[in-house]
C-alpha cells in the first residue's frame, strides 16, 4: 500500500541534499512510513536552515512546497492567493497513491481532506490540537472537526490526539503523541532517590509560539524573584519557534534574567542528557492535544506541571500523581503551584517511580502498531509483520 503524508511540517536540506525537520516529526513519519510499502511526504520548505534538525525518513519521497507567508491571517490569505499551486500540488501525488494522511489543525492538511475524499482514497486524519474547545480554538479548527465527524468511518480513519475512556465522538479514536522509541526507553534509567536539586532546576520543552504558553512561564518565574523566592530556581527553555527572540529579549528585560536560559531546539540525544539533570517539567501550553513533552519528562521519572488543556488531566492524574495542574493561561497560578512544589516535603522517590511507570508501553513503536491496528480493524485489511496489507 502507498502512502501520502501531508504533515507540512517546515524542513529544510543540509550540505548533502539530505532533508531535516525538528521536534518528534521526523520520528513519527517513520513511525506511519513503516506500515506501508513506500511514503510520499509533502513538506514546507524553509527559508533557512533550522538547528537541532533530524533526518526525515531516508525511505520517503519528498515533495517540497513551498511555505505560505506570514502567520495567522496573513498566512490564510497567501493560502487562497496560491490555492492553484497548493491544490494542483497536492493532486498530482494523492491520485497515484493508496492512502492519504493528513495531520490537522492546519490548511494545507484541510485541503488534503478534501482533496483525498474527492478521489476516495483511504484516509487517516490526525487531530493534533485540543480536541475540547478552549480560547485558542479558531473557526478554522470547529470546522475541521466537524468535517472529522461527518465523514469519520468506511475508508477515513479519525483519530484525536489525546487520552480518555470516552472516544471524543462518533467514529473518531484516541491515540496519544510521542516521540519516544523503545531503545530510548531502555537506556533512560531515573534516578529514583533523588530530590530536588539547590536550587532546583526546571525545564520547558516545545516549540516556542504563543499558544504554547512559554511568556506565562516567563511571567511566574518573574513573580517568583519579584515575591522572594531564595533560593530561586533554575529554568532551562528547550526548543525553537517564532517567538524565540521576542522571548528573549522579554526574559533580558527582567530581573530574573540569570536565572532562564535558551538551548534552541536539541537532537534527541541532547534533550535526553539535559533532561536527566532536571528535577521536573514546566509546560504551561494555552492549548493542547497529548503533549510528547509529557513523555519525555516521565521516561526520566520528571513530574509534569501542566496547563490543565486536552489530556492533561488524564496523563498527570490527581494533584501529585504524576504531576500538578493549573489554569492555562494564571501568572500567579503558576507561579504559587512552582513555590509549593519547591517548599512542600514530598515522596519525590515514588513520584518519579509512577511517572516512570506511565510511559512504558507509550513509545514509537507502540503509537504506530495502535495505528496500524485502527486502520486494518476499520478497512478489514491485514496487519502482517508491522505492514498494513490488502
Amino acid at each position: 500500500m502507498r502512502l501520502c503524508a501531508i504533515a507540512f511540517k517546515p524542513c529544510w536540506q543540509d550540505g548533502e541534499g539530505g532533508w531535516l525537520s525538528e521536534g518528534g516529526h521526523p520520528l513519527q513519519m517513520a513511525g506511519f512510513a513503516s506500515l506501508f510499502d513506500s511514503m510520499t511526504l509533502v513538506i514546507a520548505r524553509r527559508s533557512k536552515p533550522g538547528t537541532g534538525g533530524m533526518p526525515l525518513p531516508p525511505m520517503a519521497g519528498i515533495i517540497a512546497l513551498r511555505t505560505p507567508a506570514g502567520e495567522d491571517l496573513r498566512r490564510k490569505i497567501s493560502v487562497l492567493l496560491n490555492l492553484p499551486y497548493y491544490v494542483g500540488s497536492l493532486a498530482r501525488v494523492i491520485r497515484t497513491v493508496d492512502v492519504v494522511h493528513t495531520a490537522v489543525p492546519s490548511d494545507i492538511g484541510f485541503l488534503g481532506i478534501l482533496l483525498a475524499l474527492l478521489w476516495r482514497k483511504k484516509l487517516i486524519v490526525r487531530y493534533s490540537g485540543s480536541w475540547e474547545a478552549t480560547g485558542q480554538t479558531s473557526a478554522m479548527n470547529r470546522v475541521t472537526r466537524s468535517l472529522m465527524q461527518f465523514f469519520a468511518g468506511g475508508k477515513n480513519v479519525m483519530l484525536a490526539t489525546g487520552e480518555g475512556d470516552i472516544p471524543p465522538a462518533r467514529g473518531v479514536s484516541w491515540v496519544f503523541s510521542t516521540a519516544l522509541s523503545n531503545k530510548e526507553l531502555r537506556e533512560g534509567v531515573p534516578d529514583f532517590g533523588r530530590g530536588l536539586s539547590t536550587p532546583a532546576r526546571l525545564a520547558y520543552v516545545g516549540r516556542l509560539s504563543s499558544e504554547k504558553g512559554v511568556r506565562v512561564l516567563i511571567d511566574a518565574f518573574d513573580l517568583l524573584h519579584r515575591e522572594g523566592a531564595r533560593p530561586m530556581p533554575y529554568l532551562t527553555i528547550i526548543g525553537d519557534g517564532p517567538e524565540r527572540q521576542t522571548l528573549e529579549d522579554h526574559v533580558h528585560s527582567l530581573p530574573c534574567a540569570d536565572s532562564i536560559r535558551f538551548t534552541g531546539q536539541l537532537g534527541r540525544a541532547a534533550l535526553n542528557d539535559t533532561l536527566a539533570q532536571m528535577d521536573f517539567c514546566v509546560q504551561p501550553s494555552l492549548t493542547e492535544g497529548f503533549s510528547k513533552a509529557w513523555l519525555d519528562a516521565f521516561v526520566h521519572g520528571l513530574p509534569v506541571l501542566t496547563s490543565s488543556v486536552g489530556a492533561a488531566a488524564a496523563v498527570i492524574g490527581r494533584n501529585g500523581e504524576r504531576g500538578w495542574l493549573v489554569p492555562p493561561g494564571d501568572v500567579r497560578a503558576l507561579a504559587t503551584t512552582v513555590r509549593s512544589i519547591l517548599a512542600e516535603p514530598r515522596d519525590w522517590c515514588s513520584l518519579r517511580q509512577r511517572c516512570r511507570a506511565y510511559v512504558e508501553g507509550k513509545t514509537l513503536e507502540v503509537w504506530a502498531q495502535t495505528i496500524g491496528q485502527i486502520c486494518a480493524r476499520q478497512w478489514n485489511v491485514k496487519l502482517e509483520e508491522g505492514k498494513l496489507r490488502p
